[in-house]
């Protein structure tokens, strides 16, 4: 049984060192821990609410037999790859092999702390289920209602300053908008700023995103 983070699509993923002794599978208000150990025999069922995942565990500096693998990475190097997957908004896909948990999902809390004599990081990790919003494709039923429109823009004050915009397409996220049209993928967040949007950062195929100078 092997706990994996993949993010961007898998350009990045990291396995746990060191697999948790416990996980807290929360759905609502039905709060489940389940040994790790028995996971192999877990069922979830789709609930509407969101499912959110707590556990801790342990970043070791050296390999130890309860290593999942041995060629450890630096704890200090996780710690920093998971902190920076969790400030850039964007969700991680969060799989335990060998079981049926495979979910997108958004790092929420994320804590750790060094103890004197222990050999490397400990650490607390909260995960919530991100669901993707697959839009509806409305289909006019006469002319005229084929666009949908805010009103007449023209008498709208500062039109000659207006900053650039974008139509979004399938596939995109603010990420790789920012990353095209801006040349700097770090920069989503003042295009969610400027248009209103908010973590987790959902956005619609077709919407038209100002962007920023």
């Amino acid at each position: 049984m092997e706990f994996w983070f993949k993010f961007n699509n898998g350009a990045e993923q990291l396995q746990l060192p060191v697999n948790p002794e416990e996980i807290s599978i929360e759905s609502g208000s039905q709060n489940t821990s389940v040994n790790v150990a028995g996971l192999g025999e877990i069922s979830i069922i789709q609930d509407p609410v969101l499912l959110t995942f707590e556990f801790s565990s342990f970043l070791p500096k050296v390999w130890g037999p309860y290593c999942a693998y041995r060629n450890l990475p630096s704890p200090w190097v996780v710690r920093n790859t998971i902190e920076r997957w969790r400030r850039s908004g964007i969700p991680v896909r969060f799989i335990i092999t060998r079981t049926p948990i495979n979910y997108a999902a958004t790092i929420d809390d994320f804590s750790v702390s060094e103890r004197a004599g222990e050999d490397g990081l400990n650490f607390s990790l909260t995960l919530k289920e991100y669901r993707m919003i697959k839009p509806r494709k409305l289909s006019p039923d006469h002319a005229g209602y084929g666009e949908l429109t805010t009103g007449d823009d023209s008498n709208r004050p500062g039109d000659q300053s207006s900053p650039s915009s974008y139509t979004v397409k399938a596939g995109d996220s603010l990420w790789k908008i920012a990353q095209s049209q801006l040349g700097d993928g770090t920069r989503y967040k003042e295009i969610a700023a400027l248009n209103g949007i908010k973590a987790p950062y959902t956005i619609q195929i077709g919407k038209v995103l100002y962007l920023p100078k």
